[in-house]
């Protein structure tokens, strides 16, 4: 183990820019200083042998010079004095002469015996200790004869002088590459120290702390901008990071938490509650009339109308409460430490706030609200278990045209049919389990039937016949009542193909929904249809709800020109039940207006509704409509309407909705 953390150590080490400095240096000198040691020494070699042999040829000189004034021959104990002086200094360890004759004339005789003459061309050549030189010698009696005198110095000193000179010069170049070594290796630490440190804390920051401030107090000002760069690079992290994390739990539009978010604060407050013991309740918004304008006005005009929405909420909200956009226009909130009787008046001042009338694009909108309610701990312990209630609450509010719902269990069950209907709305479409319905219009003038209304009936595998007020919301929530319209269309105006035929009168009335009417392709799809099928266009009426007019009553009117121009009849559905005026109506071009069976039915000359039914069919003769009484079930209702010239009337005095077969065979029992 140890072993292994040396060895991972000096790979680390090696494989650095340290470690290639150091080794990058220790190569530069194991090749250059053997170098320079060697240029040394043979620098001082060459210049101290050079000394010393130029040294003894001086001394040799000078003593051949001496001699030769001599003469051989009478001057022999002079000669010999002269020697044995320079023996004694100038480290001469040997003296011979020799004559012209190569005689040997006088020697030193001390030395000779351990000496043996070969004359050297450098010093220590013969590894003996001793530089022999020869120079010649001219005596006085005999000048023109040369004789010899040959010479020994000890070589002693001058090789132990160059031996210490190699000796501290190696210490000196070795103390010089350990100095550097030691050098180096201090800047090195000198530089890695903050290094280190700023990897050490680079490492945390790659961690995830990107709290940690980037810190240096090195003396290098490169490590210094590095550091403030670093620093830099660590706070745009940080803005890059927060930026990253708003835009995972907001929503990019309005700026409110998103689903992610709230399910968290769900959980927290949960969490929060049971610790504590306290209530707190769920709401679920859903925006009414959103998808008319978004679908009318565009995507642009829809998102300002959610961000005006989403800022008026807010308003009504305490700091301790959470706001969030968990869908297209459904909103959820979490109201802490608030019952559900305290939810219900919080959830009726967030509608207050949202319903007003708003200006965009120089369109004067307005947007409804249903709000479902659930309570922790008495709706549900656990998040999922929650909301799925408010959802609940929500759609039974939006269901039962109310404002707010608070979750009940008797609405689970409801909730489940919904759910199972929404599931097999589709393909009940493309299977054609849906079955067209007539009831028939009778004229109070001539007592015959003058046409029939399409009503819609689903054969559903599992629950049987299911009626409009059930199916129609889910198609219209699942944006399926258009396809539910055609196929209603195209299914059935060919039965009538003969019977229009035979009365020209007779009219086919077919209703069609809010969403359908602000549709723009509603009008091409309809006259698609009637150009495959004969039967004419003034025979067909659609009939429209004064509510759906007056959602958007510009566009409503463009659409409703369409028809008119084409010769299909528009009559007004369900009059009485919304908030329009027959003067407001008369803008549209409307033939036909139909009063709701809840003014029709029991209807007596003493009854409220009396001065009401009568003042309207006056005012629609008035501007030139058609008036059709809904839910006649009785004969003195007939007389009633009569006496009012009520032009036509419908209900289960004549006859309840009846199939295709059944309502042709009641046409020929009435003829």
């Amino acid at each position: 183990m140890v072993m292994s953390y040396i060895k991972n150590r000096f790979k680390n080490s090696l494989f650095s820019l340290s470690g290639y400095l150091v080794l990058s240096i220790v190569i530069i000198h194991v090749l250059l200083l053997p170098v320079m040691y060697y240029t040394l020494l043979d620098s001082y070699k060459e210049h101290s042998y050079d000394r010393f042999i130029g040294h003894n040829n001086e001394v040799a000189g000078m003593l051949s010079d001496v001699i030769s004034t001599k003469d051989l021959s009478n001057d022999e104990f002079d000669i010999i004095k002269i020697l044995e002086s320079s023996s004694l200094g100038d480290g001469v360890v040997y003296i011979e002469l020799i004559d012209s004759n190569d005689s040997t004339y006088l020697y030193n005789e001390s030395n000779a015996e351990d000496k043996k003459f070969v004359e050297d061309a450098l010093v220590n050549a013969n590894e003996d200790n001793t530089y022999f030189l020869s120079f010649p010698v001219y005596f006085k009696n005999n000048k023109d004869k040369i004789s010899q005198l040959k010479l020994g110095f000890d070589e002693t000193n001058v090789i132990e002088e160059y031996e210490a000179v190699k000796r501290t010069t190696a210490i000196i170049l070795i103390a010089y590459f350990v100095a550097v070594l030691v050098l180096v290796s201090s800047i090195i630490r000198i530089i890695h120290r903050p290094l280190r440190l700023l990897r050490s804390q680079s490492k945390e920051i790659a961690d995830g702390n990107l709290e940690l401030p980037l810190t240096n107090t090195s003396c290098l000002k490169e490590i210094r901008f590095l550091t403030d760069d670093l620093e830099k690079m660590r706070g745009s992290l940080v803005g890059l990071a927060e930026r990253m994390q708003y835009k995972a739990t907001h929503d990019e539009l309005t700026h409110l938490p998103n689903r992610y978010l709230f399910n968290d604060r769900l959980e927290q407050s949960i969490a929060i509650s049971e610790r504590e013991n306290k209530e707190f309740s769920i709401l679920l918004l859903d925006l009414d009339r959103f998808k008319e304008i978004n679908d009318t006005l565009g995507h642009g005009v829809g998102d300002e109308v959610l961000k005006v929405v989403s800022d008026r909420m807010m308003l009504g909200l305490r700091d301790s409460d959470t706001v969030a956009r968990i869908g297209g226009d459904e909103f959820s909130f979490i109201l802490m430490n608030v019952n559900q009787i305290l939810a219900e008046r919080i959830a009726k001042k967030i509608i207050e706030l949202v319903e007003p009338v708003f200006e965009i694009n120089d369109h004067s909108l307005k947007v409804g609200a249903s709000i479902g309610v659930s309570v922790f701990p008495l709706d549900g312990t656990d998040p999922e278990l929650l909301m799925r209630r408010a959802d609940v609450a929500m759609y039974n509010a939006k269901h039962n045209n109310l404002q707010i719902s608070s979750y009940h269990p008797d609405m689970d069950s409801d909730h489940y049919e919904k759910l199972m209907l929404t599931n097999d709305l589709r393909s009940s479409i493309d299977n054609g389990l849906f079955e067209p319905f007539f009831q028939p219009k009778i004229s109070l003038l001539t007592g015959e039937t003058c046409g029939c209304e399409l009503l819609l009936r689903w054969n559903h595998p599992n629950l049987g016949l299911i009626y409009p007020d059930k199916f129609i919301p889910l198609a219209e929530r699942e944006n399926l009542i258009g396809d539910l319209t055609r196929w209603a269309i195209s299914s059935s105006l060919h039965e009538f193909e003969s019977i229009v035929e035979k009365n020209a009168d007779f009219h086919v009335s077919i209703n069609v929904s809010p969403i359908d009417l602000l549709d723009a392709a509603l009008f091409e799809s309809i006259n698609d249809i009637l150009k495959t099928i004969n039967f004419p266009e003034k025979n067909l009426f659609i009939e429209v709800t004064e509510n759906a007019i007056m959602k958007n009553p510009a566009r409503s009117a463009d659409i409703l020109n369409k028809f008119n121009n084409k010769g299909i009849v528009v009559s007004i559905d369900d009059f009485g039940t919304g908030y329009s005026s027959l003067s407001y109506l008369q803008k549209f071009p409307i033939s036909e207006l139909k009063i709701d069976k809840s003014f029709i039915y029991g209807l007596t000359k003493e009854s409220n509704n009396y001065p009401i039914v009568s003042a309207t069919i006056t005012m629609a003769h008035d501007l030139g409509i058609v008036v059709v009484a809904e839910g006649v079930e009785s004969q003195s209702v007939i007389d009633l309407l009569k006496e009012m010239g009520c032009d036509r009337v419908q209900g289960y005095h004549f006859s309840h909705p009846l199939n295709v077969d059944g309502f042709k065979q009641w046409l020929a029992d009435q003829s």
